[in-house]
């Protein structure tokens, strides 16, 4: 039964009414609370704290992302602006070409010992994993595979440790790089493979001035010789003449991109994404992934679909399943990526569940808080009133009181009516006696009536009124007939419940029909008429 209609059923005791409706006025505050919660942002789902988390920490990352390329692109301007004097300085010192540099070890060891410090500097001072400078030449042209093969240099950090500025040479002269305290690392090569830098040839040929619009931004490859992968923001070494010596940038490698961009989160597992950008899916071949600053976290592998669940998140489903947010965003003016961070659907159900278990244990909680205060308060009310109800009913109410002025007024009350009511019954004892006298008058007179002589009756008058009989109404023959039985005038008003003006209208049809001039004739024919009826 709904708690409306449990009010509005009139046998329903006091206590219970007065627990229905503090119920109700209860959960109707409880409901205008939830309410005003949900409007002013206090009580959202899952769905929308996962949504506001995931939305600020992708903030987060995107900013650092942004900064962190951009930051590479203006060192990489400013290191291949130095590069491009320091390359040029050489050539004129040495009144030579720059195509001279070509199967020349000594020129090829005189510019990349020009050079060296400066990408040694660049590197220490650069939030990055290495630094690299190819230039446009070979040492030896004649050798197979030389077409793609380029002399530089390429530094790499010894630790991902920042205080740490221990240098290992991967591409470059090796006596170069020990005679500066710069040891060659394991998996050194002279020079570099063209064939494993992806686009090589297209950055060469699309070089140009001004350099902010020649940034480039490689794909992630494997570093050779290595099991390590990394990108590369690249620049172009010109000349103000638009001669292209070669490129020059930085590096980020996956390990470096998952110390720096791992992210303090409240989430148990977090996965920060950067990855090129396509329709429908993300592939994590083409970029890096970070997790939580301090932790471990299992990197993404293959190639994962995307699903809008609502609330600004998607659905991550490859080789494992993911809830995160995605956002498009453009590196150094023209490099599409994709940024993700998601957790794992796993810990995303866990939290709908406990999220569930939690409103559903704080509305147990709320509502039976609510019945408990509300049967404590009612019954502490209605206490002193059911007390004061039961002294009533006991005839106790003349000399009780109570804590209510209510039950007071109305014990007041109840001792006047009862006086009212004894001087009442006192009026109605008398008059019951007046109107028992009275009735023994009247049997009197029908008696005396009953034994005067015939002879005293008109005979046609008598006649007439017998007939008058037969034309009474019914009303009027059932007055008749409780004349007939001795009552009193007030007391067939009571008996028919009519008034008195209506009593004297039926009298005077009743005295017309039956040809008579008042009661007292129409009782001693009345009589006679029983006699003859042998009444």
């Amino acid at each position: 039964m709904s708690i409306l209609s449990e009010i509005k059923n009139k046998k329903t005791p006091m206590w219970r009414r007065l627990f229905l409706y503090m119920l109700a006025l209860a959960l109707i505050l409880l409901l205008f609370l939830a309410v005003g919660l949900f409007f002013l942002g206090h009580f959202s789902t899952t769905g929308e704290k996962v949504s506001d988390n995931l939305s600020f920490q992708l903030d987060v990352y995107e900013r650092q992302i942004d900064e962190q390329y951009e930051d590479l692109a203006m060192m990489g301007i400013a290191l291949s602006r130095d590069t491009t004097q320091q390359i040029e300085r050489y050539l004129k010192l040495n009144d030579i070409s720059f195509v001279d540099l070509n199967d020349s070890p000594e020129h090829i060891s005189g510019v990349q010992g020009a050079i060296f410090d400066t990408l040694y500097d660049e590197l220490l001072k650069t939030d990055c994993s290495g630094a690299f400078i190819i230039l446009d030449a070979t040492v030896n042209s004649s050798l197979e595979g030389a077409a793609t093969s380029r002399t530089g240099l390429y530094f790499q950090r010894g630790t991902l440790d920042e205080t740490d500025e221990t240098v290992l040479l991967f591409r470059g002269i090796a006596e170069l790089g020990k005679s500066n305290n710069i040891m060659p690392h394991r998996k050194w090569r002279l020079e570099f493979k063209t064939t494993l830098i992806p686009s090589y040839d297209k950055y060469m040929s699309e070089a140009a001035l001004p350099l902010e619009k020649s940034c480039f931004i490689s794909d992630v490859v494997t570093l050779t010789g290595t099991s390590e992968r990394g990108m590369h923001v690249i620049v172009p070494l010109i000349s103000s003449e638009g001669t292209v010596y070669g490129l020059c940038g930085f590096e980020i490698c996956d390990n470096y991109f998952k110390t720096h961009f791992s992210q303090p989160t409240q989430f148990t597992h977090l996965t920060c994404m950067l990855t090129k950008k396509q329709d429908g899916k993300l592939d994590t071949s083409t970029g890096f992934s970070a997790g939580i600053l301090g932790g471990y976290y299992l990197a993404p592998k293959g190639d994962f679909t995307t699903d809008n669940i609502g609330n600004g998140l998607v659905s991550l489903n490859g080789s494992s399943s993911y809830v995160g947010m995605a956002r498009d965003i453009t590196l150094c003016s023209h490099s599409e990526y994709a940024l993700t961070v998601m957790i794992p659907k796993t810990e995303y159900d866990r939290m709908v569940a406990n999220n569930i278990i939690s409103l559903v244990l704080l509305l147990f909680l709320l509502v039976f808080a609510t019945v408990t205060f509300c049967v404590f308060f009612s019954r502490r009310f209605l206490s002193p009133l059911l007390k004061g109800l039961d002294q009533i009913r006991k005839q106790e109410h003349r000399e009780a009181t109570s804590t209510f002025v209510e039950i007071d007024d109305l014990f007041v009350f109840l001792a006047e009516q009862d006086r009212l009511n004894d001087k009442e019954k006192e009026l109605l004892r008398r008059e019951r006696d007046e109107n028992a006298d009275a009735l023994e008058s009247q049997k009197a007179e029908i008696d005396r009536l009953a034994y005067s002589r015939k002879s005293e009756v008109d005979p046609d008058d008598y006649e007439a009124f017998k007939d008058g009989i037969k034309s009474l109404t019914k009303t009027e023959k059932i007055i008749f007939e409780l004349y007939m039985s001795g009552k009193t005038a007030k007391e067939i008003m009571e008996k028919l419940g009519i008034q008195e003006s209506t009593l004297k209208y039926h009298n005077h049809n009743i005295l017309g029909k039956l040809n008579v001039s008042s009661r007292k004739q129409m009782l001693r024919y009345a009589t006679l008429l029983k006699q003859e009826n042998g009444g």
